[in-house]
């Protein structure tokens, strides 16, 4: 394809000159601006190859050649790692065909849940800064009879206060509805200690999943989205 070997051209770019490079290749050539996507696994577009991010927001970007706004693709380029990832890729092509080859469907799944851990932990630490709270990423969740590492503990003096779960669903499937059992039977047992447990999770897939949320809501005490994430910590830490 000659996109990814125009493309390939930012592997020699200086660190300094890629933003700028990259601007002048997708105006010059915005046949490559479709397939950048594909570099980061995302697969699913709606009709209008549209991608939405989440970032403070949701965000749209659009990815059609005809459509898109260089800017925007720059920004999001830059918030997903991808121009850091031309300078440490030697061979596009033999990268996208190990991604094509190698990366199933529950593999992407997991990638855009472990952006989504990244967006949460970095709120977090926003919103704990200059705070006695500690923030603890994958640690052993204590005082419960099941063996439990939690994606976010938050704690006071060693004292574990908060135990976070995070999730990110852009689409239906079985998955949620296990999460939601496992997390519900993860409530019964933290009920039995002095600690919270606060399940964050988002994405466009829960608008026809409601009912399954709703049944968590039944049994576990704080479900929010990425929005409610600041006020909520407020809440249960009292700041």
């Amino acid at each position: 394809m000659i996109e990814i070997s125009i493309l390939n051209t930012l592997s020699k770019v200086d660190e300094k000159e890629l933003e700028s490079t990259f601007k002048k290749i997708i105006l010059t050539y915005p046949e490559v601006v479709p397939i950048l996507p594909s570099i980061l696994a995302i697969r699913k577009f709606d009709e209008k190859k549209k991608i939405y991010i989440l970032d403070d927001t949701f965000k749209t970007y659009d990815f059609s050649a005809d459509g898109f706004n260089p800017d925007e693709i720059v920004n999001f380029a830059n918030k997903t790692g991808l121009l850091k990832l031309f300078n440490k890729i030697n061979d596009l092509y033999a990268y996208l065909l190990g991604t094509e080859v190698g990366l199933d469907s529950n593999a992407r799944k997991n990638r855009s849940g472990t952006i989504f851990e990244s967006i949460i932990e970095e709120k977090l630490k926003e919103k704990l800064e200059n705070t006695p709270y500690e923030i603890k990423v994958q640690e052993m969740v204590e005082g419960i009879i099941r063996v439990k590492r939690a994606d976010f503990i938050i704690s006071l003096n060693n004292k574990q206060l908060i135990i976070i779960e995070c999730n990110f669903y852009s689409s239906t499937g079985s998955k949620p509805i296990e999460v939601t059992n496992a997390y519900k039977e993860l409530q019964k047992e933290v009920d039995k200690t002095n600690v919270k447990f606060l399940w964050i999770t988002d994405g466009i897939g829960w608008k026809k999943m409601k009912k399954t949320i709703k049944n968590g809501m039944e049994t576990i005490d704080y479900i929010i989205n990425y929005s409610m994430l600041s006020k909520t910590i407020d809440i249960l830490l009292d700041l």
